[in-house]
This record gives C-alpha cells, sequence and structure tokens, in this order.
C-alpha cells in the first residue's frame, strides 16, 4: 500500500532565519577602536602579561606606575593585585586607597570611575560594554561604569554597562547588577536586589 500526504496535511516548513549579509559579518569582525588604541592596547597586553603580572605581589606601586604609564589615572596608596586585568588604562581612573583584587577583571571599554577607598575584590568584572542585539551586526555600544567611594564589589560580582553603584554602596557575592544602586545599600542576587541599608560610619575623631 502506497501512501501519500495531501497538500492540505502536509507539515509547514520553517520559517528560514534571514541570512548575515556580508557587510554585517564584516562588521563584528572591524574593531570600531582607532588605529592607534589597537597599537597601545597591543603594547600594554606585552607589559601586562610580563612586568605587571609576574610583579612581585607586594609592588601595587610598580604597578600602580605601569598603569600610569599608559594613561590611566591612579590615586595615592592604592592596593592593586599582579593578577588583576585591565583592558584599557587610559579609560581607568581610581581615587586614593583604592583596592583591586586578585582576577579582578576591568573590561573597560567605555570610562571605568572608581571612587577613593572603594574595594573591588577577586574575581569582581566590571563590563563597560555591550553590543546592539536588535541588529544583526550587533554593533558595540560602551557605557561608563562609576564606582563610588566607600563602595565595595564583592568576590565574583558582575557590574553592567552604564551602571553607577552609590557610595558606601556594597554589591554582594556573585549579584549581577544592570541598574544603578543607590548610595549605602547592599544588595544581592541576580538580579541583584536591595536586601538592607548599610550604616554610614561615624566620621574619623
Amino acid at each position: 500500500m502506497i501512501c501519500t500526504m495531501t497538500e492540505a496535511n502536509a507539515p509547514t516548513p520553517p520559517t528560514p532565519t534571514p541570512p548575515v549579509t556580508n557587510s554585517a559579518a564584516a562588521a563584528r569582525l572591524i574593531s570600531s577602536a582607532p588605529t592607534s588604541w589597537k597599537i597601545r592596547r597591543l603594547l600594554w597586553s606585552m607589559v601586562q602579561s610580563t612586568l605587571y603580572r609576574y610583579s612581585f605581589h607586594t609592588w601595587s606601586n610598580w604597578r600602580s606606575t605601569l598603569l600610569r604609564l599608559f594613561g590611566a589615572k591612579i590615586g595615592k596608596q592604592c592596593s592593586i593585585r599582579r593578577t588583576s586585568r585591565v583592558y584599557y588604562p587610559w579609560l581607568l581612573e581610581m581615587g586614593d586607597l583604592v583596592i583591586i583584587g586578585d582576577r579582578a577583571e576591568i573590561y573597560n571599554l567605555g570610562l571605568v570611575t572608581i571612587g577613593g577607598r572603594a574595594m573591588v575584590s577577586q574575581e569582581a568584572y566590571l563590563c563597560a560594554g555591550t553590543h546592539d542585539y536588535t541588529q544583526l551586526a550587533m554593533p558595540l555600544i560602551t557605557r561608563p561604569i562609576i564606582i563610588g567611594s566607600d563602595a565595595w564589589i564583592c568576590a565574583r560580582a558582575f557590574v553592567g554597562p552604564g551602571v553607577t553603584i552609590g557610595n558606601g554602596a556594597v554589591v554582594g557575592a556573585c549579584a549581577v547588577v544592570t541598574k544603578n544602586i543607590a548610595p549605602w545599600k547592599i544588595v544581592a542576587g541576580n538580579p541583584a536586589q536591595v536586601v538592607k541599608d548599610r550604616k554610614m560610619p561615624p566620621p574619623p575623631s
């Protein structure tokens, strides 16, 4: 017996996904960064993977000096661990007494500003770039990140592009922050939510 399928009950073929055009595919591969930035980035990558990475663990002043040589604005007496990573030093501004922990990642495609006495703990990730997913080429979008004075970004927390962390705020371990956090708030979770207030310490006598 030969079975046939009529046109009425034949399965509807899936709608094909629109192909990515050559121009869109090419746009993904072409960086919008100017050539001078690419050269500086190459030089910094070599310095960061050698003189920075293999310096003695207490040589924070040495690492601060290397960052300054590539355009970073670094305050006084900052503690910067040798396993931390900075993408563009010239888009980094740090106040005095800032702490950057081991394996902290500052992916500063946009400007990242860290206020005085703030702390970015180990393996925290500050990401100042994203992509416009509404376009096939997904062009790069850069937005600044501001970490307020006396704030604490705990271990493995993620801070997304365009986010401002208010003065004295605490971002809990492994939290994901995609919206601004008010000053002196403690947030946790994914997405990060306020869990309680942080009491402002009294001024030193």
